[in-house]
C-alpha cells in the first residue's frame, strides 16, 4: 500500500489480500498457489475473461498468450470457456486452467480472519502515517 500511495495512486485495491482469509470461498489450489513463490509471478491479461484483469501466470495463461495463439474471445464469452475449461480440468486434479486473480501484492497475502486482517492493514497504515 506504501509504495502504490507514494508513488501517486489515490487508492489501493486489496482483493488477494483477502484469499487466505478462512471466511473466503477460494478454493485450496487457488489458497496453495497465493501461498507459493507463484503467486510472485501475476500478470495483466486478457485471456482470463477477455476483459483485462490480472492473475497467478498459470499455463491457461501462458498458453493464451503464446506466439500463434488466436486471441481470446470478449467478455463473457471467453470467462465462460474458461470455467468450462477449468472445471473439466479440475476433475482430472489439474488446477492449471483456473483463473487465480491476484495483484502485484499477492506475495503479501497473509492468513488471517478478515477482521484481524483489516485491523492489521489499519494499523501498518497508521504507523506509517498513511492515513
Amino acid at each position: 500500500m506504501k509504495a502504490a500511495l507514494q508513488a501517486g495512486a489515490s487508492a489501493v485495491q486489496f482483493g488477494a489480500a483477502f484469499i487466505l482469509c478462512p471466511e473466503s470461498s477460494a478454493n485450496e489450489a487457488y489458497r496453495d498457489a497465493l501461498r507459493s513463490e507463484r503467486a510472485a509471478e501475476t500478470r495483466l491479461t486478457k485471456v482470463l475473461s477477455g476483459r483485462p484483469a490480472r492473475g497467478i501466470v498459470n499455463r491457461l495463461i501462458s498458453l493464451g498468450e503464446a506466439k500463434g495463439s488466436p486471441p481470446p474471445a470478449d467478455y463473457p464469452v471467453a470467462y465462460d470457456l474458461t470455467k468450462r475449461l477449468n472445471e473439466a480440468a479440475s476433475t482430472c486434479e489439474n488446477h492449471e486452467f483456473a483463473a487465480q486473480w491476484a495483484g502485484q501484492g499477492a506475495p503479501l497475502a497473509r492468513e488471517l480472519p478478515a477482521a484481524d486482517l483489516v485491523a492489521l492493514i489499519m494499523e501498518e497504515s497508521r504507523s506509517q502515517d498513511l492515513v
